[in-house]
């Protein structure tokens, strides 16, 4: 029976991959078990295949006592500033309220000088949880080493593409479990209606969110020092900075 990881860094679409998957078995999200809080053994099989979640920014061959023989890994990434933005809303008190200096939410901080703090440290450490970071890595390490893992089956995707065109991004599944475009399709629109956007974990579900909250300095100050980062991991330093 294969194995599937869906691996992700923090607040890059791996929940939305998560419930496309989950419909497409006509199962709800607790068919495929994150591991962060889950058991293996809790995953339903379909087709032959079982799916986890998990945001490692490594290959993990056990996790809490469990052997993870994964044969197949999905990986989705998404541009670092939506990145950003984003993880603010959820360790703000809007979701997690897990910040190492609080604030009521991105919204709220958005243009002060403890917004920018946080903008800083994004930029020179490439994450804003420090409690998480030792199984994430930052988010350049992370999709560095996915993007150039070998050994497994691997598929990767864009959340920008995810959001475009879902039914050509999820094309591998065709391939994988026997199912067709329409399935595909099927399964995207389940997932849209469990996963809407409400302010809270599924914040704005918006490209290029990061304009609202950053300013064409601030953007061209991050793309200074990890614009070349950025465009080995598809993301081109002329895409960030131009505005929607």
């Amino acid at each position: 029976m294969a194995l599937v990881g869906i691996y992700s860094f923090p607040k890059s679409g791996n929940t939305w991959i998560r419930g496309i998957v989950s419909a497409l078995m006509d199962e709800n999200g607790s068919a495929i078990p994150d591991l962060h809080r889950d058991q293996l053994s809790d995953a339903k099989e379909y087709k032959g295949f079982r799916f986890f979640k998990h945001h490692a920014g490594r290959d993990i061959k056990v996790w809490k006592a469990q052997t993870l023989d994964t044969t197949h890994v999905i990986h989705i990434r998404r541009n670092p500033l939506d990145v950003f933005v984003s993880y603010m809303n959820y360790i703000s008190e809007n979701v997690t309220n897990s910040a190492d200096i609080p604030f009521e939410s991105a919204e709220a901080i958005s243009g002060t000088e403890l917004f920018d703090l946080y903008f800083h440290s994004f930029i020179v450490m490439g994450h804003v949880d420090p409690s998480f970071v030792g199984m994430t890595g930052d988010y350049f390490r992370h999709n560095r080493y996915w993007l150039s893992h070998t050994g497994k089956t691997m598929a990767y995707l864009r959340y920008e593409d995810l959001m475009n065109k879902p039914v050509a991004a999820l094309g591998f599944l065709k391939d994988w479990l026997g199912v067709d475009d329409e399935d595909i399709q099927i399964a995207c629109d389940k997932a849209a209606a469990s996963t809407t956007k409400n302010g809270k974990f599924y914040w704005r579900q918006q490209e290029k969110n990061y304009f609202n909250f950053l300013t064409d300095e601030q953007v061209a100050l991050f793309l200074k020092y990890r614009g070349d980062e950025c465009r080995k991991l598809g993301y081109d330093p002329e895409y960030l900075a131009h505005r929607p």
